[in-house]
């Protein structure tokens, strides 16, 4: 029995109050594992927007990124759900989205491992390690030094790593479909 589609993205974009419908909703099924009821709805959401892009659904992206970010803190394991929100919020490459962003990664050791880190830099990288610099956000030194360790990379890889990322989710949820 196939699960029923979700709405449309334009359709959660035409109404915020909407996105509560896919908020994070952590329980614990009856042998006590971990489950979000909602991730799948997010997931097929988060596959519409990968697939069928258009502009202004930033704030959508930074919400299902958010509530991600606190499925996988709930539960086990990596779902590529989270890398998909990760990689459209830092497409809209904004500085403050730096935080949100490491969040998501230090949000486990399978969100850790799992999402690019260049994601971090999407902004720029002297922008966003500036930025970071400059904040007097409560993780600033965590993330300062997580950036001088990264290995050595610039504003041309980190728009390859978003664009392969594109490319890859892009091409993998078209094979899925069957196009």
């Amino acid at each position: 029995m196939s699960r029923p589609a979700v709405p449309e993205p334009d359709w959660w974009c035409e109404d915020p109050e909407r996105w509560e419908l896919l908020e994070f909703d952590g329980r614990n099924e009856h042998d006590g594992l971990p489950i979000d009821i909602r991730w799948e709805d997010r997931q097929q959401v988060l596959e519409a927007l990968i697939l069928m892009p258009r502009p202004g659904t930033g704030d959508f992206a930074r919400y299902l990124l958010a509530q991600e970010t606190e499925s996988h803190g709930h539960s086990w394991g990596f779902r590529h759900s989270i890398e998909l929100a990760a990689l459209l919020v830092a497409e809209e490459r904004r500085t403050e989205d730096v935080w949100l962003l490491w969040n998501a990664v230090c949000r486990s050791f399978d969100t850790w491992c799992g999402l690019p880190h260049r994601l971090l830099l999407s902004a720029g990288v002297a922008r966003t390690v500036e930025y970071v610099r400059s904040s007097e956000h409560p993780q600033r030194e965590n993330l300062l030094g997580h950036l001088e360790q990264m290995d050595a990379t610039d504003d041309d890889e980190v728009a390859r790593t978003l664009a392969e990322r594109r490319r890859y989710y892009s091409a993998a949820l078209r094979e899925l479909a069957g196009e």
